[in-house]
Order: structure tokens, then C-alpha cells, then sequence
């Protein structure tokens, strides 16, 4: 099983690229508090949503919004220039759910914008 949910805000605004072939892709960095109290610790996500749900979060969020999300690991294996392995880990966006930084909602009154991977369309 490959499942990660957390919670966090972002760093900067959402990139949004949209490829030859229409398909879109939003990157984006998001930091959460990893351990309470004394211990606190911070963590640096690299996420990325497909398509209909990266559209919708580029569009809704902005640097500082509150997003929870749902998705799976995914690592990639490159080179640096001196040859050494890098393994660089980042999470597919598969559910979100968005908040504004004043905790207001996002659109039409609702309390949080959400998509799903189903909503691809």
C-alpha cells in the first residue's frame, strides 16, 4: 500500500504548466509541523496534482492556504553533475481539500474546495 495524507500550508503560490496535449500540472510545496511541543520539527512536501484537480488548486490557492491532501509516494532516480544518485521523493495528489489563508472558503460560500482524481474530466 502506498497512501500519505497530511496537512499543511504552502510556501508560494501553485506553478501550473500545461502541456502540448492539454494535460496540466500543478507543483506546488507544502509545510507542516511534524512533531508537537518542544520537539517541533518541520517538514517540506513536494506535491503534484493531474490534470482537473491541479487546474482547480492553481486557480484556488495561493502561498500561504491550508491544504489537506491525499495521495501516494512516488520517487525519482537522477544524477547530479558530479554522477552521484539522487532519489528525490514527492507526493501524487490524489484528494484535496483547500482552505484560504484567512480560513474563509474558497468558492461559492462553501467551507472548502475539493477534488478528487475522479474529477478529471
Amino acid at each position: 500500500m502506498n497512501k500519505v495524507c497530511i496537512n499543511g500550508r504552502l510556501i508560494k503560490d501553485p506553478e501550473l504548466k500545461i502541456f502540448n496535449n492539454s494535460t496540466s500540472l500543478c507543483t506546488f510545496f507544502i509545510v507542516n509541523e511534524t512533531l508537537p511541543g518542544k520537539n517541533k520539527n518541520t517538514g517540506l512536501y513536494k506535491c503534484s496534482a493531474w490534470g482537473k484537480p491541479g487546474r482547480s488548486l492553481a486557480y484556488h490557492a495561493e502561498k500561504g492556504s491550508e491544504v489537506s491532501i491525499t495521495g501516494r509516494l512516488h520517487q525519482k532516480k537522477n544524477e547530479d553533475k558530479n554522477g552521484n544518485t539522487i532519489y528525490e521523493v514527492s507526493i501524487i495528489v490524489e484528494n484535496f481539500s483547500l482552505r484560504n489563508k484567512t480560513g474563509s472558503s474558497a468558492v461559492c460560500g462553501q467551507t472548502a474546495v475539493s477534488c478528487q482524481q475522479g474529477d478529471l474530466s
